[in-house]
């Protein structure tokens, strides 16, 4: 969350995103997914041994013997292309700011809104479980959503000319990654429930690995493209990304359901009622507070944007340039936790990576009021390495919060519950940009008025830490976790035995 707080001063990043247009890489990692029980491509029971993974000989990435080609396929290109679409992010920015000619605070309230269907992932899962299209679950949202996201980004490119066009445009351009990241996230839960942390922290590692190899192309692309094409023509180059997914879709191993599609609604109908009870299991609803405690923190938003461009004057490509190093740094944060923190208690992780990024955050400071030109170092030379730091630091304190999710899923409706608790941590996402939208408006901060920036700066980077007096909250370590679940649902059959 400290880089949560600075990742909005970058850009081309977004809310998390993860949104489908960039505005935010760190934010993105929080949105995820909502998918049926068994296997989330093929609507099937899951079948197959378990892998285990010792401490003395875990590889990596988990044996691609146990776990088929194409599910590293969708569910890595499905996160590369949320971070390819980060491309887009450079554009809308100026696109809001010198085409529409908006304020910073209303920036950060368009584009934090339009993260909104990211916070009911749940609902694209039911509808998927529930009503087939053609006799398949998955393969027509699939498209759907790859149509979606182009035809939206289409018209961003050719009919965008108000601040509430583009906002529509933005929504469901941000819809359709997340109906398409549900197989994605859906696939890496059903495989990591009843796994050790180690086992679902590779994984993990795995697709976010894949969306920050893509955040580093659109980083790098976003900026240096922007110098020599305008905002829409970027728009419509992104349109081509979503429709790639329709190609995927076809390529899915999906067999035609031909169950009774009544009593498949009957019991959704009656897992409503279960996951509702297991949210209020305390093991569930302490960390899950936590989680969007954390996130719901006030985030400077859009702001950074006009200060780099208004007061810093830099260009294009070199915000490009920030967004790369900061892209490349984030893929080191996740291959650095899947390295040597698969293992490591998740308490100590967020404590102290919460802690270095907010005191790193303060550094920002030292930018605003110019005192690195005192010390010696130029504008962009502190930027390119504030830039770095707050990247690995944002991803080491991101993943603990991904495997805790996976990790607190009871048996039988595992992404179901995954999807839950990342929509709430969404929702915090989004309450915290809002909180710091109003913020930057009360401070009167303006385009052309940066004089109370700092005050927001100080503000967002301080309240990170807030959340922290309630890490009690946050189980122990994994293993505590599956511990705790395992207790919890033998309780539950015995009540169910007994009536």
């Amino acid at each position: 969350r400290g880089e949560g707080k600075k990742m909005d001063a970058h850009p081309g990043s977004k809310d998390g995103g993860g949104d489908g247009w960039g505005l935010g890489r760190f934010d993105n990692v929080r949105r995820d997914t909502m998918m049926s029980d068994g296997d989330p491509i093929s609507g099937q029971p899951s079948k197959g041994p378990s892998v285990t993974i010792t401490e003395t000989e875990a590889p990596l990435f988990p044996k691609r013997k146990e776990l088929p080609m194409m599910f590293y396929f969708v569910t890595s290109y499905v996160m590369f292309l949320q971070g390819l679409g980060e491309m887009s992010g450079l554009a809308v920015s100026y696109f809001y700011k010198n085409t529409l000619g908006v304020s910073p605070a209303t920036l950060s309230t368009m584009t934090s809104l339009a993260a909104i269907p990211w916070t009911i992932k749940p609902l694209y899962g039911f509808l998927s479980d529930g009503w087939p299209i053609m006799g398949y679950r998955r393969k027509p949202y699939l498209i759907i959503a790859g149509v979606m996201g182009s035809a939206m980004w289409f018209c961003m490119a050719i009919f965008v000319n108000d601040i509430y066009l583009g906002f529509f445009c933005m929504f469901f351009a941000s819809m359709a990654v997340a109906v398409s990241n549900v197989i994605a996230e859906g696939m890496v839960v059903e495989r990591s429930r009843g796994e050790s942390q180690e086992f679902a922290s590779h994984l993990q590692a795995t697709i976010h690995g894949a969306q920050a190899v893509g955040g580093i192309i659109a980083a790098y692309f976003g900026g240096f493209l922007l110098a020599y094409v305008a905002d829409r023509h970027m728009f419509m180059l992104c349109a081509l990304f979503p429709a790639t997914m329709c190609l995927v879709a076809m390529w899915a191993p999906e067999q035609k359901f031909e169950g009774d599609i009544t009593s498949v609604r009957r019991d959704m109908n009656q897992m409503l009622g279960e996951v509702w009870a297991a949210v209020m299991r305390p093991e569930i609803s302490k960390p899950l507070a936590f989680v969007f405690l954390l996130n719901a923190t006030p985030a400077t938003g859009a702001t950074w944007f006009y200060f780099y461009t208004n007061v810093l004057h830099f260009t294009s490509s070199f915000l490009g340039t920030i967004n790369v190093v900061g892209a490349v740094c984030s893929l080191g944060g996740v291959l650095f936790f899947g390295s040597f923190l698969a293992n490591a208690p998740f308490r100590p992780i967020l404590i102290w990576s919460t802690l270095i990024s907010t005191i790193f955050g303060l550094s920002q400071l030292a930018l605003v009021f110019g005192w690195n030109k005192a010390w010696g170092i130029p504008d962009g030379f502190f930027c390119l390495g504030e830039s770095a730091i707050l990247s690995v630091l944002g991803w080491i304190n991101t993943m603990p919060i991904l495997v805790l999710a996976a990790r607190l899923c009871p048996p039988g409706m595992e992404a179901t519950m995954y999807a839950v608790i990342m929509s709430v941590s969404n929702l915090g996402g989004v309450l915290g940009t809002q909180f710091g939208a109003l913020l930057t408006w009360q401070l009167g901060i303006t385009d052309d008025n940066l004089e109370n920036f700092w005050i927001l700066v100080l503000i967002c980077n301080v309240s990170t830490v807030i959340p922290l007096l309630l890490i009690g909250w946050v189980p122990a370590n994994g293993d505590e976790v599956g511990a705790e679940m395992s207790v919890s649902d033998d309780k539950d059959r015995q009540k169910a035995h007994a009536v």
